[in-house]
């Protein structure tokens, strides 16, 4: 294998792998501008063995072999490019060596960890069991961006996207995409772990039907979630005075399964509205009051 195009050289620092640190040494002997350093201790940001690219934040978290040695390489050949500093978001692709789809996900990715200087880790699903089951991965790929979760292959584009919402921490549209594939429960692992209460009501004024649905169902199975529901009824309190009566009416709706005493003047001044508006308020308070007495 000769990489001599490589603008600079470049170093692989290994982790915790003797297996790995082995493998890349008898790959890459007779290539001048590759070198290995060996730490015995796992790669700390996620603790396990693994190889990091250079100065990078380019990590694969396997021995690199069949599809894995292709995106390898390719990403050797990104980071010759240059080192940036920058985000704080990490991003973590599950693959597995046989995966149709994993290497072009993962070049993508890398390309663009190395645009926004973002960690990307890839990890070998059938190398670390135990670390794809606590992250709730059943296929390759499967890719985290922050906080959100992709599950098969990602385009470039969509990937730069979500990227570009991850580091402005915008979740609508992927909390909305989640809901339109009916995911609740990623969607409710974020909202509470991020305290996204008044985004999701948001999402309950929603230009597309099944996420307004998909947003009331989420919010009525955190009704226990105080702060959640907090948020939610600072939005519903907004949503009363929507242009659109269908979301009115919603809005009402759900005020009457999470609001309170607080709630009930703003809900009676949508009765003089008369139709289902006012049918919608009317139970609402009915409901708060019926709730509030015992």
């Amino acid at each position: 294998m000769r990489l001599d195009e490589l603008k600079r050289s470049v170093i692989l620092r290994v982790f915790g792998s003797e297996e790995i640190y082995d493998y890349l040494e008898k790959l890459f002997n007779d290539e001048e501008r590759i070198s290995l350093e060996f730490n015995p201790t796992p790669e700390p940001s996620l603790s396990l063995p693994g190889v990091k690219i250079d100065n990078s934040e380019i990590y694969f978290h396997a021995v690199p072999k069949q599809n894995e040695l292709q995106s390898f390489i390719h990403a050797i050949k990104i980071v010759a490019e240059g080192v940036k500093e920058g985000s704080e978001i990490r991003i973590i692709t599950f693959v597995t060596p046989i995966c149709p789809n994993c290497r072009a996900t993962v070049d993508s990715i890398n390309t663009l960890a190395q645009k926004f200087a973002i960690g990307h880790h890839i990890v070998d699903a059938t190398m670390f069991p135990d670390f794809a089951e606590k992250y709730g991965v059943m296929s390759a790929p499967t890719t985290f961006i922050g906080r959100m979760k992709f599950v098969g292959a990602i385009s470039l584009a969509k990937a730069e996207k979500y990227i570009r919402d991850a580091i402005n921490g915008d979740y609508r549209d992927y909390l909305a995409e989640k809901l339109m594939g009916g995911e609740m429960d990623d969607v409710k692992t974020l909202i509470v772990e991020e305290g996204l209460g008044e985004l999701l009501g948001e999402l309950m004024g929603h230009e597309e039907f099944v996420v307004r649905l998909g947003a009331m169902a989420t919010a009525e199975a955190l009704k226990d979630e105080k702060e959640v529901v907090e948020g939610v009824k600072r939005t519903l309190r907004k949503l009363l005075k929507h242009e659109d009566a269908r979301i009115r009416e919603d809005a009402a709706m759900m005020l009457g399964m999470l609001g309170d005493e607080g709630d009930v003047k703003e809900l009676e001044n949508l009765i003089s509205e008369g139709g289902r508006v006012a049918d919608s308020a009317r139970e609402a308070v009915e409901e708060i009051r019926r709730r509030d007495n015992g």
